[in-house]
């Protein structure tokens, strides 16, 4: 059943454990995304960024989705990840979606408050759950443009959380998107305090090539929401590559396809498996 992000987070709260969010970009990523959870029963966020509606459009996805987790034995949840106007929010939930971010991470603060605002007005009533994010992440994820990781404060995130209503936050504590240049130094002590200085659950984008000790102190923080999308599309690429290795002949994409599908499962069973502490 599909679920708002939001609902899942809070049951990961509760429990001390953390939902993986992982992005998806085409038919493999989804088949991928639904076979291990069928196959190991736990609940994910399945999400899509703006760059990647585009190029499929936007009812395609939840429309695979739908199809792929018909018969799903848990909840998940369908979020829009990084947002970028209540426009696009409309269209993720007229076609299905359950949870929609608007990133204004990037807007001055009030800005970031009143447009972030005008998406939960739209979405809460409507029992769609909506991600803001203050502070910012680096690399890239919309764009081309190289961001330089920023700490976020933890008064304005209370201001921010009392203002806006969202229903989770992402938060900048040194992560950033894309393959990192050298090892991330993480802010464990600002996750800790923004956890307990305001009740809504808290997100972590940039995750993938953070170390599994790391991911693990992050959910002891108080993270409850992390986000991979990178490793996840080096993996269907290797997936791809080594088929061609074994077979540089082969021009079926039936068949090349299922290694990428199942090196994109590698990677998400250990994920879940940290998210999980299993």
């Amino acid at each position: 059943m599909v679920v708002s992000s939001a609902r899942l987070m809070k049951r990961a709260s509760n429990a001390g454990y953390a939902i993986p969010a992982f992005n998806i970009d085409n038919l493999e990523s989804a088949m991928a995304v639904s076979e291990i959870v069928h196959e190991l029963r736990l609940p994910v966020i399945v999400q899509t960024i703006p760059r990647t509606l585009r190029y499929g459009g936007v009812a395609i996805y939840p429309a695979m989705m739908r199809e792929l987790m018909a018969d799903c034995p848990v909840d998940y949840a369908l979020h829009l990840d990084h947002g970028d106007s209540l426009s696009l929010a409309k269209q993720c939930v007229a076609s299905g979606f359950s949870s929609v971010m608007f990133d204004g991470s990037a807007l001055d603060f009030e800005e970031n408050i009143r447009r972030t605002k005008e998406v939960t007005d739209f979405a809460l009533p409507m029992d769609v759950s909506v991600e803001g994010e203050l502070g910012t992440v680096g690399g890239k994820e919309e764009g081309d443009v190289e961001l330089e990781a920023g700490y976020t404060e933890v008064s304005e995130a209370v201001e921010f959380v009392r203002r806006t209503n969202v229903s989770t936050l992402a938060i900048g504590v040194g992560t950033a998107h894309g393959v990192y240049k050298g090892t991330p130094k993480i802010n464990i002590q600002r996750i800790e305090e923004i956890h307990s200085a305001i009740e809504t659950p808290l997100v972590l984008h940039g995750a993938s090539g953070l170390s599994d000790e790391t991911l693990k102190a992050c959910i002891k923080a108080g993270i409850t929401k992390i986000n991979f999308a990178t490793e996840l599309r080096q993996a269907y690429t290797d997936g791809i590559k080594s088929e061609f290795e074994k077979s540089p002949d082969v021009y079926d994409p039936k068949i090349y396809m299922r290694g990428a599908i199942d090196n994109i499962k590698k990677v998400l069973k250990h994920k879940i498996e940290i998210c999980y502490g299993l």
